[in-house]
């Protein structure tokens, strides 16, 4: 065993030269497939840190919510299948001020079952105490945040002012959520409070998740289902305006909540794809390397044998030259990702300390023995297999069996790869620069009663010098806004987005009105084409009238279609109802002018110095258009870095290839020089002898990364169409790198004197 080390650390000394390459190609591939694997992992692991996660169930009633009191009731009424049961509303992100610190932290609204039903520890505090309407229960890192490395007990009796205006007395501390979760929370706000709203009661506001716990799925769900309508006719009194809802009534498991969601499968889909891509390329680089070399090291085995090594030792020798240089790759791996942990978590959106755990570190244990076997097997095999004459005589096989097969597979990777990242960048760059159908250009927002007459707040920001207009509405133009039923007549009905706006918020963001005019009061309304479309209108729409939750309104123009979402979704009917010049619905719209960002500041300086028991900052609005992107920013970013190393790693294994073959034929290029041939003539055989395995491999590349594009591309409504000339222009970029490489390389030898090429030989 110590003379394979022995000659192995030999080897590695003498083929210093190659083995670098081999390190190099190893390292860009495992470095890329472990955190590519590791994220697929991650994807796959959602919720796992509840106690007994697949005893876990969502309510499902119009999608996965359902009334408030439904966990309550599932509580009092299946005491024999339901073990606990809670209900939650996810309410994102919230600002609370501990004191003069302002802190933003992702809350729920949950009851004092969320603990025991979930199994997530409290470190401190009762949960019986979660039904007061003025409490609040904090994660572990938010109570280290506010006590400042004092204990967590000294966090408990704090209080917190919901935006410097509710205090809120900090009653319970729990253990952190994972980051494997879609309900972020830092802070539980007790369910009471919506309560004391009037709100959540049975038949409307379906806006909960109910969360169960079963003590025996397998036969306790069955039961359930079919109980559940005499349940509900207990608490309902007319049920038959909720028939439909009863009949689709179902429960599915917690854990596959995350990966129910088509984006987030696609994604795992696209993930291990480039994963496996990467590892072949990379596995596959170090087997051409390494068959390249064979000619030069044939010699070497025929001595070992000569001396009494068998075939197995042969092989395990080689193995053994894997492994260390495997091992070697993994370490600089490691340092790799510690050195750019910050870039990798960026790319990848999670912490390294969630990604790789205890739990999870078989993942790149896989990976590292898939890559051993693949890269290790195959050329120990091969020079196992050399017989002991190669001491006497040169080895002449050029293997091209192996070779050619491999640098296929190289090509194939790395024009799969190139083509999938430009289906990438032109979604990127679609979905970024897109016609929003207004101007969000030096916009700015903020959520604030400002008095009862919302010419107040307009003459009040009007009248700053950084202000170059104002508008108000109620919700955030890019979040959806709210949905409603409406009836377009002749007992037809559709879904559209409703908002409410004062009179300069059309003109403000720059929303073109295509006939009819703006609102003036709270009895109009204007439309969009979407909405004319899907209702059907094929007369005048302007002048007819809408029931609105029990008002009748009057539709007094007609917009173009602007979006209020991303590219994820599609083209809403939206609905435009005026608020009345006497009402402020609170949410205030500012562009401001040049220069945005030094004004964007002065604004938010004066806001606190004017209103200093407020919260009152201003956010951007293309800074929030943007964070709509940022999981196609990071896939971009994902991709591109699997390009970059798949690109150098085919390159890698082309120059080792086109080495090896320059090696081979020197002879024969002298003699072809000798008989006249000239330099153009030599670099054409060796760049024709490429391109014939290169160019079919360019387009099966190409063929792939079509359909993997494609499949990516169906999670938007508004997508690209690359032509055939796109991938047409990738193919052509690919051969062209190759025909460059394969010049480069072999112009030394075309141009040698053939009579030192005749000597050396």
């Amino acid at each position: 065993m110590m003379r394979h080390f022995y000659y192995t650390i030999q080897l590695l000394i003498h083929e210093r030269g190659m083995n670098s390459i081999k390190i190099i190609s190893m390292t860009l591939g495992i470095f890329v497939g472990i955190l590519l694997f590791s994220c697929v992992k991650f994807q796959l692991s959602y919720y796992n840190f509840c106690f007994q996660p697949e005893r876990l169930y969502v309510a499902y009633m119009d999608g996965p919510y359902t009334y408030g009191p439904f966990s309550a009731a599932m509580r009092d009424n299946f005491p024999e299948e339901v073990e606990d049961a809670t209900i939650l509303r996810d309410m994102g992100t919230n600002v609370f001020y501990n004191g003069n610190v302002r802190l933003t932290e992702p809350m729920i609204y949950a009851d004092g079952h969320l603990f025991s039903t979930l199994g997530l520890k409290l470190l401190a505090g009762k949960a019986e105490e979660l039904v007061r309407p003025d409490v609040l229960f904090i994660s572990r890192s938010l109570a280290e945040k506010i006590g400042e490395g004092k204990s967590l007990e000294s966090v408990i009796g704090k209080t917190l002012s919901v935006d410097r205006k509710e205090p809120m007395m900090i009653r319970g501390i729990f253990e952190n959520v994972g980051e494997n979760t879609d309900i972020h929370f830092n802070v539980v706000a007790p369910m009471s409070q919506l309560w004391n709203q009037a709100r959540g009661g049975w038949g409307s506001d379906i806006s909960y998740m109910s969360i169960i716990r079963f003590r025996e799925p397998d036969k306790d769900i069955a039961a359930v289902e079919t109980r559940i309508p005499d349940m509900l006719k207990k608490y309902m009194a007319d049920s038959s305006n909720n028939k439909k809802k009863f009949n689709s009534f179902s429960f599915r498991p917690l854990l596959e909540f995350h990966t129910a969601n088509p984006t987030v499968r696609l994604m795992i889909l696209m993930m291990s794809v480039l994963g496996v891509v990467i590892l072949l390329v990379a596995a596959f680089d170090y087997v051409l390397i390494a068959v390249s070399s064979l000619a030069r090291r044939a010699k070497s085995i025929g001595v070992h044998k000569c001396c009494g090594a068998t075939d197995s030792n042969i092989f395990r020798m080689f193995l053994t030259e894997t492994a260390f240089i495997l091992l070697i790759s993994v370490l600089l791996t490691a340092l790799l990702i510690f050195q750019f942990r910050e870039f990798v978590e960026e790319i990848i959106a999670i912490r390294l300390s969630s990604l790789f755990t205890w739990q999870t570190l078989w993942v790149p244990m896989v990976v590292l023995l898939s890559v051993f076997i693949l890269a290790g097997v195959m050329p120990a095999s091969i020079f196992a297999s050399i017989p002991v004459t190669q001491v006497f005589r040169r080895y002449a096989e050029r293997k091209t069996s192996w070779k050619r097969p491999l640098l296929f597979i190289q090509f194939v990777g790395m024009t799969f790869i190139l083509s999938f990242l430009m289906v990438v960048f032109l979604q990127y760059r679609m979905a970024m620069n897109k016609d929003l159908g207004y101007r969000p250009e030096r916009v700015v927002m903020c959520w604030h009663k400002f008095g009862s007459d919302r010419q107040n707040a307009k003459s009040f920001f009007m009248n700053l010098p950084m202000v170059e207009e104002y508008g108000v509405a109620r919700q955030p133009i890019w979040s959806g806004w709210a949905g409603d039923e409406f009836s377009v007549g002749e007992g037809r009905t559709i879904q559209g987005r409703l908002e409410w706006i004062g009179d300069d918020f059309v003109p403000m963001m720059g929303i073109q009105i295509l006939y009819g005019k703006n609102v003036i009061s709270a009895k109009e309304a204007l439309v969009n084409e979407e909405f004319v479309r899907q209702a059907g209108w094929t007369d005048e729409p302007v002048g007819k009238q809408l029931s609105v939750w029990g008002k009748e309104i009057t539709i007094v123009g007609v917009m173009k279609n602007f979006s209020v979402q991303s590219v994820y979704h599609p083209q809403y009917p939206v609905l435009l109802l005026g608020s009345g010049s006497d009402s402020n619905p609170g949410l205030h719209y500012i562009r401001l002018k040049e220069p945005f960002d030094d004004n964007l500041k002065r604004l938010n300086e004066l806001m606190a110095e004017t209103f200093p028991t407020d919260d009152f900052v201003f956010y951007s609005l293309t800074q929030k258009l943007d964070a709509q992107y940022t999981d196609i920013t990071r896939f971009r970013n994902a991709v591109l870095l699997a390009s970059i190393s798949i690109f150098f790693i085919a390159l890698m294994g082309l120059l080792g290839y086109v080495g090896d073959e320059i090696r081979f034929c020197r002879k024969e290029i002298a003699i072809r020089k000798v008989n006249g041939a000239d330099t153009f003539g030599i670099l054409k055989l060796f760049s024709t002898n490429i391109l014939w395995t290169a160019l079919p491999a360019a387009l099966v590349g190409a063929v792939l990364a079509h359909w993997a594009g494609m499949k990516w591309l169906q999670q938007f409504s508004d997508s690209v169409n690359p032509g055939i000339g796109a991938f047409a222009g990738v193919v052509a970029f690919v051969l062209v790198v190759i025909w460059v490489c394969v010049i480069l390389k072999a112009w030394h030898v075309a141009n040698e004197n053939p009579v030192n090429s005749i000597a050396n030989e």
